[in-house]
């Protein structure tokens, strides 16, 4: 297991910018604008302009950029006081097929039945074929369980490294329930640097 960097709110890491303080910003915006998107969609399926069906990703396209979002739980995802936020955000190879990618995404998205405590899971289109996706859930213990997953375990071990020039993910909370202006506050990043030689070089922010 490599060692872990530990960084400070404001410490700079010289020749790498995908660690810099002011892309925890640019991430925000984004998710921001996915959380958006869960509660428009909220809205439209209780309204009946919208058929939702637990577990079923729903797709589509604003200004030519892909949109997908899973709800399993609706009801809860609208009541929750404050939920659990996890964003990932990656700097993808060029040269790499992403279907392997999707394959896995798939597979992993499947397995949501097994963790009730994940009530919502969201991706974006980004310019250049990049990619933010964001899981919310109702407690931190969450994730642990998540975790265990193989699949999932696979595809951070294995295709991460393959497909990613590097990866940083976030761990938030909301500060109140969706209808009621939330913020994101983002408690802890990870970064993980793909491009070293030996060890893959690692390092975490709590802010």
């Amino acid at each position: 297991m490599p060692t872990t960097v530990t960084l400070g709110p404001n410490d700079v890491v010289s020749g790498r910018p995908f660690t810099a303080v002011e892309m925890t910003g640019r991430d925000l915006g984004i998710l921001h604008g996915i959380l958006a998107d869960v509660r428009a969609v909220v809205v439209e399926v209780e309204e009946g302009a919208r058929h939702h069906v637990p577990f079923q990703k729903l797709v589509w396209k604003v200004g030519g950029l892909t949109h997908r979002l899973l709800l399993t739980d609706i009801g809860r995802v609208r009541s929750h006081p404050g939920l659990c936020v996890v964003g990932f955000f990656g700097d993808k190879r060029p040269d790499k097929d992403g279907r392997l990618l999707d394959e896995a995404n798939t597979e992993i998205v499947a397995e949501f039945h097994k963790y009730p405590g994940i009530l919502a899971y969201a991706s974006l289109e980004l310019p250049n074929d990049h990619w933010a996706n964001m899981v919310l859930h109702d407690d931190p213990v969450d994730v642990q369980f998540w975790r265990t997953s193989e699949m999932h375990a696979w595809a951070v071990e294995t295709l991460s490294p393959l497909h990613y020039f590097n990866v940083r993910i976030h761990n938030g909370i909301l500060t109140s329930g969706i209808f009621e202006s939330p913020r994101i506050v983002i408690r802890k990043t990870k970064y993980f640097d793909y491009t070293t030689t030996g060890d893959m070089w690692r390092a975490e922010r709590t802010l």
